[in-house]
């Protein structure tokens, strides 16, 4: 049985740490809100990405909602040819949905927010100068990514 476990820590990569608090404060109302678009973006692309040795226990597991929460389980019983057995441990489907998330956020900053960045940090930042566009166009940039789905489904 699927038990959606509140007390799990959530981790991103330290890398993202201060970009995480930056796009929470801009494009979403909560952190588990960047996670969830960030492993859907990573999903999507198929790729997972460990996270760093330094990992920021980011959030606890009860803000994800149930809709989030039926989201992850269909990305790891996809990836497990549909083994229940498998979404049994919620901290090991966060564990793989953290490496989608970790993976996604490379994605996000490569083809989206790179323009938004401030260059002189070593961690990725947002320049507040330049993201007043920044909410329309990272919403763009979800809708191109469900757009290129329906693109690889119809015949």
């Amino acid at each position: 049985m699927m038990k959606m476990d509140g007390e799990i820590r959530v981790k991103t990569d330290g890398l993202y740490g201060r970009l995480y608090n930056d796009l929470k404060n801009s494009v979403a109302g909560d952190f588990h809100e960047v996670f969830f678009a960030c492993a859907c973006i990573g999903y999507k692309r198929q790729q997972r990405k460990s996270l760093g040795k330094h990992r920021d226990e980011r959030f606890w597991s009860k803000t994800i909602t149930p809709r989030e929460w039926s989201c992850y389980y269909a990305m790891v019983l996809a990836d497990c040819d549909m083994d229940f057995a498998v979404v049994q441990d919620d901290k090991k489907v966060i564990m793989k949905i953290e490496e989608y998330a970790n993976a996604g956020m490379a994605i996000l900053i490569e083809e989206r927010l790179h323009d938004y960045l401030l260059s002189s940090t070593e961690e990725p930042q947002l320049d507040p100068t330049v993201s007043k566009e920044l909410p329309k166009d990272f919403l763009h940039f979800l809708f191109e990514q469900e757009e290129s789905n329906k693109a690889d489904r119809d015949p």
